[in-house]
C-alpha cells in the first residue's frame, strides 16, 4: 500500500496544527534536541524535560523498571498476577465482563418472573446494551483524547456501576431496556482506553501477553459469576420470603462494587507514563527509551481527521472489524444465553449454574498459554490460529451430539476469546498515531456490538431446547474468521518486506528523523514502522 500524503488538524485550534514531517531517508544530518511539534506526541516533550536522549538502557535496569510498571498497573486491569494481590484485588475489566453475563445468571434465579418478560423479550434485554454501546461509540473517539485517560475511564465506570445496581429496581420490561442501554453507553469507552493503557506501559513484544492477561479476568469472572449465581440461587431464590429476589442481589452487589472500583481506580490509575507518581524523572526517560522501539509513542490530544480518514481506507481496520464482528455473533453461549444452552442439554437449572463455570477455567488456560507462547516465539497470529482450532472442534460437538459430549464441545469453544486477544493485542502495537489508533479500537468496537446484537437473536424461542440453527452457524463463523486471521498475517508480513526491501534499496543514505518515534506518526506513515505477526 502506498504511503499516503497526511495532514495532522486540531479540530479545537486547526489554524495552529502543522502536518508532521516525514522521517528521513536521506543523508541529512538529523536534528538534536528538537523543539517538540505542534501535534506531536506527549513523549517528545516529556523526553526533553527527563533528558532522555537515546539513553543506554541497562538489561537489569529494564527488568526493574517492568517489574514496577507490572506492580502498578497491571493489578488495577486484572486480577490474575496474585502477588500483587495487595494493590487491588477486583479489575475494572472483571466487572465489565461480569455485566454482561450478569443477566444470563439471572435469568436462572427470577428475573424472567418478576418483569413479567415473554417471548423474545429477554433476547431483546441482551441486545439493547448493545445498542447504547453503539449509540455512543463516535463520540468516544473524541472524549478519549480530550480528557485525561484514567479519569475519563473511571467516571464511565463508576457511572456505570451505579446503573448496574438500578437494575435490581427494574419491575417491568421497559425497565430492564432502558437501565441495560445506559449501560452500553458508558461502556463505550472501555476497550478503547484498554488497548491505548496496554500501548502506554509496554513494548510491542510485552503487550499480547499483558493484553491475555487482563482478557484472561473474563474467564475469572465466568467462575466467579457462576459460583456467585449459585450460592444465590440455591439460598436466596428458594426463600420465598426473602425480602430481595436473587438477580436483584446479584444486580446490587455487582453495580455497588463496580462503583467502589471506578472511584479507587480515579486516585491509583496514572493518565500516561507522564503522570505517573511511582516513576521519578528518570525511570519516566528510561521507560520513553524502552518503549522507543513501539514507534508511537504515549498519546497526543491534537485530533487528526487526516488520521480517522486513514483508518478507514486501511485494510487492516477492516480485517480487524471483520473478526470481531463475526466472531461476537456467537458470544452468547459464554454470556447472555450460557445457562440456557446448558439447560437445554439436559442439565437442571441449579447445576447449569455450577457447569458453565469449567469454560472460564479453560479461556483462561487457552488465553494465558497461547498468548505467552506467542510472546516468545514472536508469532501471535499462528498461536491464534492454534487457538481456534479445539473451538471449531467443539462447536461441531455442540451442534452434533448431547449432554457430556454437547458439553465439552461448550467448554473447547471458549479458545475463541484467544482471538480477541489477539486483536487488541494487534491494534495496540500495529496501529500508530494516536487518533488513528482510538478509531480503529472504536471500529473494532462497534463491530463488537453490531455482532453481539445479532448474537441473541440467532437463539430463536422456537428453536428452543437444542438451538441447532444458531449451533450450526457458529461453526461457519469460526472457520470465516480463522481465515481471515491468515489473510491478515499475509497482509502485514507482505507490507514489513516491502519496507525492507526500501531500506535496502537505499543503502547507507537511509537515516531515520531523530526521534520521529514521538512526532504521532501513523504506521503507514512511518516507513521505520515494523509490523508485529
Amino acid at each position: 500500500m502506498s504511503e499516503p500524503s497526511e495532514k495532522g488538524e486540531d479540530i479545537l485550534a486547526p489554524e495552529k496544527a502543522e502536518s508532521p514531517t516525514p522521517i528521513r531517508t536521506s543523508s541529512e544530518k538529523p536534528v538534536k534536541n528538537q523543539v517538540p511539534r505542534a501535534g506531536a506526541d506527549a513523549a517528545l516533550e516529556l523526553l526533553q524535560e527527563t533528558g532522555g536522549l537515546h539513553q543506554a538502557l541497562d538489561p537489569e535496569a529494564n527488568r526493574r523498571l517492568v517489574r514496577r510498571i507490572d506492580t502498578h498497573i497491571m493489578p488495577l486491569i486484572c486480577i490474575v498476577w496474585l502477588y500483587v494481590i495487595i494493590f487491588i484485588s477486583l479489575a475494572i475489566h472483571f466487572l465489565q465482563y461480569i455485566d454482561k453475563t450478569a443477566v444470563s445468571y439471572a435469568s436462572v434465579t427470577g428475573i424472567t418472573q418478576s418483569t413479567g418478560l415473554k417471548g423474545n423479550e429477554f433476547n431483546w434485554v441482551a441486545s439493547i446494551f448493545f445498542f447504547g454501546q453503539l449509540a455512543f461509540e463516535f463520540p468516544t473517539i473524541r472524549l478519549i483524547q480530550l480528557f485525561p485517560l484514567a479519569k475519563y475511564t473511571s467516571v464511565n465506570v463508576t457511572l456505570w456501576g451505579v446503573t448496574l445496581a438500578c437494575l435490581a429496581a427494574c419491575k417491568n420490561y421497559a425497565g430492564l431496556l432502558v437501565c441495560r442501554f445506559f449501560l452500553g453507553a458508558l461502556e463505550a469507552a472501555i476497550v478503547p482506553a484498554w488497548v491505548l493503557f496496554t500501548s502506554q506501559w509496554y513494548t510491542k513484544e510485552e503487550q499480547a501477553f499483558r493484553v491475555g492477561i487482563w482478557f484472561s479476568t473474563c474467564g475469572m469472572a465466568q467462575m466467579f459469576g457462576g459460583f456467585f449465581a449459585y450460592g444465590v440461587a440455591t439460598h436466596v431464590g428458594k426463600d420465598s420470603n426473602a425480602t430481595l429476589k436473587g438477580w436483584q442481589i446479584i444486580f446490587l452487589f455487582l453495580g455497588l462494587l463496580t462503583a467502589v472500583m471506578g472511584i479507587v481506580f480515579w486516585f491509583i490509575m496514572p493518565d500516561s507514563p507522564a503522570a505517573a507518581g511511582f516513576l521519578d524523572k528518570e525511570q519516566k526517560g528510561l521507560h520513553l527509551e524502552r518503549i522507543r522501539h513501539n514507534e508511537q509513542g504515549i498519546g497526543s490530544k491534537t485530533f487528526k481527521w487526516s488520521q480517522v480518514r486513514e483508518a478507514l481506507t486501511d485494510t487492516m481496520t477492516w480485517l480487524y472489524a471483520f473478526w470481531v464482528f463475526a466472531a461476537n455473533i456467537p458470544n452468547s453461549i459464554a454470556t447472555s444465553f450460557g445457562n440456557i444452552l446448558v439447560k437445554g442439554m439436559g442439565y437442571t437449572n441449579e447445576e447449569s449454574l455450577l457447569l458453565v463455570t469449567p469454560l472460564g477455567a479453560w479461556e483462561i488456560v487457552a488465553l494465558i498459554g497461547l498468548t505467552y507462547g506467542a510472546m516468545k516465539t514472536k508469532q501471535r497470529l499462528y498461536f491464534c490460529i492454534a487457538g481456534h482450532i479445539p473451538a471449531i472442534v467443539g462447536a461441531v460437538l455442540m451442534a452434533t451430539t448431547e449432554r457430556v459430549p454437547a458439553l465439552v464441545g461448550y467448554y473447547t469453544s471458549g479458545g475463541i476469546p484467544i482471538g480477541w486477544t489477539t486483536i487488541l493485542g494487534l491494534q495496540s502495537s500495529n496501529v500508530a498515531g494516536s487518533t488513528k489508533k482510538v478509531t480503529v479500537a472504536c471500529i473494532g468496537t462497534i463491530a463488537y456490538t453490531v455482532g453481539n446484537i445479532i448474537s441473541p437473536q440467532t437463539f430463536q424461542a422456537r428453536d428452543a431446547p437444542r438451538y441447532l440453527p444458531a449451533k450450526i452457524s457458529i461453526c461457519i463463523i469460526y472457520v470465516l474468521i480463522t481465515i481471515d486471521l491468515v489473510v491478515m498475517r499475509w497482509v502485514l508480513d507482505r507490507r514489513n518486506k516491502q519496507r525492507e526491501q526500501e531500506k535496502a534499496a537505499l543503502g547507507n543514505e537511509h537515516k531515520a528523523e531523530e526521534n520521529h518515534e514521538f512526532l504521532d506518526l501513523t504506521d503507514l506513515q512511518n516507513r521505520e514502522f515494523r509490523y508485529e505477526l
